[in-house]
């Protein structure tokens, strides 16, 4: 582990599976106590952006819960899932991390599956935390838009070795084929990454510049992570001058501030 965040122990078959047959129903019994429209469905995101409301996306960060069991996929989807993050602090039968010594070169043979069976079902597919080689991989083999949820545009090739911010970072190459496919890189704002709300607009107007403001995003990680540059919604707010100083239209700083992730899940959930 290059440092800071890994798994502490194998997890015991089922474990992780059962987990996340738990946690959903207790997730979405609380939306629906908190009065939060869940987006199920293209025609439910159609409705909320016609008839404005408070709404969820109910997302998986890896897919560590399949445990290489293909049909795990298909009743997550059914359970509600419809945004799957591939991998995360754990090599698992999907594919590597960004943050361990590779083992499957990528995606596994079951990884690859589990892309084309996003596709069909219905669920966008995130590439966040994921290795150089495993995103090129995604980017190939996916037919329809993919994100990379949150992390940072690097200016160097991330590897496994370097301590955890940088390894986690997107290479150019990577990104430009996102955007090529109509895919969203969506920045995480790290406190450690960006001093100040005004060094995250700098981020996201450079970027706009290299991959297109139609292709850039956010992604906070806010509930988890207070100390960032975001730290409440107020902040966030108050992007959308500091983008305009920077001389990015209107039209574009709606798709950063959310418009461009909406797009893209509004393709995937098509089917």
């Amino acid at each position: 582990m290059a440092g800071g965040t890994g798994a502490f122990r194998a997890p015991a078959p089922g474990e992780l599976g059962g987990l996340f047959d738990k946690f959903v129903p207790q997730m979405r019994e609380r939306h629906r106590r908190d009065g939060l429209v869940e987006v199920l469905s293209a025609a439910d995101l159609e409705r909320v952006l016609k008839n404005p409301a408070p709404a969820v996306v109910l997302a998986a960060e890896g897919g560590d819960f399949l445990e290489g069991d293909f049909k795990r996929l298909e009743r997550a989807r059914a359970m509600g899932l419809v945004h799957l993050q591939l991998v995360h602090y754990r090599v698992s039968e999907v594919g590597d991390i960004c943050t361990e010594r590779p083992v499957h070169n990528g995606l596994s043979a079951f990884g690859k599956e589990v892309v084309a069976g996003c596709n069909r079902l219905g669920i966008l597919v995130d590439v966040a935390h994921a290795t150089p080689d495993g995103m090129a991989q995604v980017i190939e083999l996916s037919s329809k838009p993919v994100i990379y949820s949150h992390g940072h545009l690097a200016d160097y090739a991330p590897y496994y070795t370097m301590d955890l911010v940088r390894a986690r970072g997107i290479g150019l190459p990577q990104a430009k084929a996102i955007a090529a496919k109509g895919g969203v890189v969506g920045f995480w704002a790290l406190g450690s990454q960006y001093r100040s709300l005004g060094a995250m607009a700098d981020a996201l107007a450079g970027a706009a510049a290299k991959l297109g403001a139609a292709h850039v995003g956010i992604g906070s990680d806010m509930a988890g992570m207070p100390s960032t540059a975001i730290p409440t919604y107020v902040e966030f707010a108050e992007l959308d001058g500091l983008l305009e100083k920077r001389g990015m239209q209107a039209g574009e700083r709606d798709g950063v501030l959310g418009g461009n992730y909406l797009r893209v899940l509004r393709q995937a959930l098509a089917g």
